[in-house]
């Protein structure tokens, strides 16, 4: 059953990764695409998940034949939307873009955490520092995309002067001691 489930685990995410991969692909070509710091995390985010799908590619053993040849049914339907909506980012404003690559790079957190977990019971030990090597370079593209959320906005809206302020503030409530004490 452990090797089932990181088979699925590894397979699912793999398949995730993958589809938010092409879409930061996509949005890189994007005209609207003119703030340096959301070319360079794009940038960065491609380079993470490159890497990332490279070393996931090479763990044989853990996909399931199906990725090989074709993405599992259950989990397309469940990524495809979200891969849709990221694909449709050409278009899109950049803020939208990097509140998508956020939500997306929020459910490859969620899915390294989930199979580092499965890795350390199954005593993978491979498959677990690899896990925490990647969550850990997830975790820091998340903190940077939020920082560069406000300076997007503020660009696209044109209200220079207030994307700092709003980096600061925002980045203020996600520090523990911020956050609001229990009722």
């Amino acid at each position: 059953m452990q090797e089932e489930t990181l088979n699925n685990y590894t397979t699912d995410l793999f398949t995730l990764i993958k589809h938010t991969h092409k879409a930061v692909k996509t949005q890189q070509t994007s005209s609207k695409l003119t703030n340096n710091k959301a070319s360079n995390l794009l940038h960065d985010i491609d380079l993470a998940l490159s890497g990332q799908l490279k070393k996931l590619e090479g763990m044989d053993d853990l996909l399931n034949d199906s990725t090989k040849s074709s993405i599992k049914e259950t989990f397309a339907a469940f990524t495809g939307a979200i891969a849709g909506a990221l694909d449709t980012q050409r278009k899109d404003a950049v803020s939208k873009m990097l509140r998508d690559d956020y939500t997306a790079l929020s459910m490859i957190a969620t899915g390294y955490t989930m199979l580092h977990t499965a890795a350390l019971g199954a005593d993978h030990q491979e498959l677990a520092d690899f896990t925490k090597e990647s969550l850990t370079q997830i975790a820091a593209l998340i903190t940077q995309t939020s920082e560069v959320i406000p300076h997007a906005v503020a660009d696209e809206l044109e209200i220079g002067g207030v994307a700092e302020q709003a980096e600061k503030n925002t980045q203020e409530c996600w520090k523990p001691e911020n956050f609001l004490e229990e009722a």
